[in-house]
């Protein structure tokens, strides 16, 4: 046995007492705590601290050690200079200068006396400069505020403000990723106030347009940059109302109307299938496979493709009848879907399974940070390619199956409220295409 490590161990322990008595936590108290409130007993500290434990046993002196060992270095850490230059520090300084009515404006001169003394210490000028720009409300960072914007509009949240959507969120997060890039934020110090509406204009008009990727290799839509520049101005409407940013900053997202933009002349658009080409991808998918039967659903139901992945086995009617969709895309995506009579079997089929998961589609995995089955959409791609050709990319997508399904509901006479509330229902006589 290591003794050494034993001995070690057992620092701030001792048994006054003498052995198989009970222990006692004691230590020289940090010097900046002297005369403080101990966390311990509420009673200030003195020059050591003594704290019985209760216990006989080493290993649960030990536990119990660490976490009063655990309290003492907290409340150092607090009134040491890396204690007192936190964010939460700052917006306290705030709260006290914004309510400040002296003409002297006292609180503000002992803040910079402060922050002076700092300096002198060896406090890095960096951390003091981002201080004092929360401290006085001209700064605020925004990878903070995010996290704080988000949490206030989780499910539940004590201020019901309406919830954002998980794909909302993760729509925000790479709006705020562009902005920070176009700020060449490198170090995560850039503030809600260095957006100003001159550089809010050039992000919306130069910056995102020119954003490549593998979906957009001509540069990003108008339509999303639109939706970018949506989020960015609830994200600061949220920070302004909540005092996180100061009103005098304003939402440097609301621009005056402009010129109305149009749609690039090469952007791809979506057209229906027409009955041949939609018979190809039946006959290259066989009813009573999982990628078969998806299709052949979404096309009788007019779903989604990624909302059918998710369709559990508690909300299908047994005679295949139907099915509840208890999550979507929008507040309207909640409901219930009849299915057409040739299309109950397959269903029925599908629900026999049983499987684990509980869903009708097991096979399709859903992403926990979306909620949607993100790899229908990439494997029908894959699969539209392969029988259809990639010269139809730029006409052809899973979502066609849903305006397809929408013109034929049309030409039928379909009810537009019903299509539009219920998702459609249409006999499936009404199809050409083959189940």
């Amino acid at each position: 046995m290591d003794h050494n490590k034993v001995a070690e161990d057992m620092n701030y322990l001792v048994q006054p007492r003498g052995p198989g008595t009970g222990w006692v936590f004691r230590m020289i108290t940090p010097t900046e705590l002297i005369g403080k409130p101990t966390p311990l007993t509420g009673k200030p500290f003195g020059k050591e601290v003594k704290k019985g434990l209760g216990t006989r046993h080493p290993v649960e002196a030990r536990k119990r050690r660490d976490i009063a060992l655990g309290e003492i270095r907290k409340a150092a850490a607090e009134l040491s200079d890396e204690g007192r230059f936190t964010l939460s520090s700052a917006e306290e300084w705030r709260e006290m200068i914004a309510n400040d009515d002296s003409e002297e404006h006292g609180i503000e001169l002992i803040l910079s006396d402060k922050l002076e003394e700092a300096a002198k210490r060896g406090v890095p000028e960096t951390k003091l400069r981002s201080f004092n720009r929360v401290a006085l409300g001209k700064g605020y960072p925004i990878t903070t505020a995010l996290d704080r914007y988000i949490e206030e509009r989780s499910p539940g949240n004590r201020r019901n403000f309406k919830p954002l959507a998980l794909t909302t969120v993760g729509n925000l997060k790479t709006a705020v990723g562009h902005l920070r890039a176009f700020l060449e934020d490198h170090q995560n110090i850039a503030c809600m106030e260095d957006v100003t509406p001159n550089a809010a204009r050039v992000f919306r008009d130069d910056y995102l347009p020119d954003q490549k990727s593998p979906r957009s290799p001509q540069g990003m839509s108008h339509k999303t940059v639109s939706k970018n520049i949506t989020l960015l101005s609830q994200f600061w409407a949220w920070a302004v109302e909540r005092r996180i940013t100061m009103a005098r900053y304003k939402n440097p997202w609301i621009f005056q109307k402009s010129v109305p933009r149009a749609s690039r002349p090469d952007q791809p658009t979506r057209e229906d299938f027409t009955p041949p080409e939609f018979s190809k991808l039946l006959r290259a998918a066989p009813a009573g496979t999982h990628k078969g039967d998806l299709i052949r659903l979404a096309i009788v139901t007019g779903c989604r493709a990624d909302e059918l992945a998710t369709i559990s086995l508690e909300n299908t009617e047994e005679d295949g009848s139907g099915f509840y969709l208890t999550h979507g895309k929008t507040s309207n995506a909640l409901r219930y879907v009849p299915v057409p009579a040739k299309a109950r079997e397959l269903l029925q089929r599908r629900a026999a399974l049983n499987d684990p998961s509980g869903r009708i589609f097991p096979e399709w995995p859903i992403r926990g940070a979306s909620g949607k089955a993100a790899a229908v959409s990439q494997w029908f791609t894959r699969f539209r390619r392969q029988v259809l050709g990639p010269g139809t990319d730029h006409r052809l997508s899973l979502h066609s199956i849903r305006h397809t399904w929408r013109t034929v509901a049309r030409r039928a006479r379909v009810n537009e409220a019903d299509i539009n509330d219920l998702g459609g229902v249409v006999r499936s006589s009404l199809f050409k295409f083959r189940l």
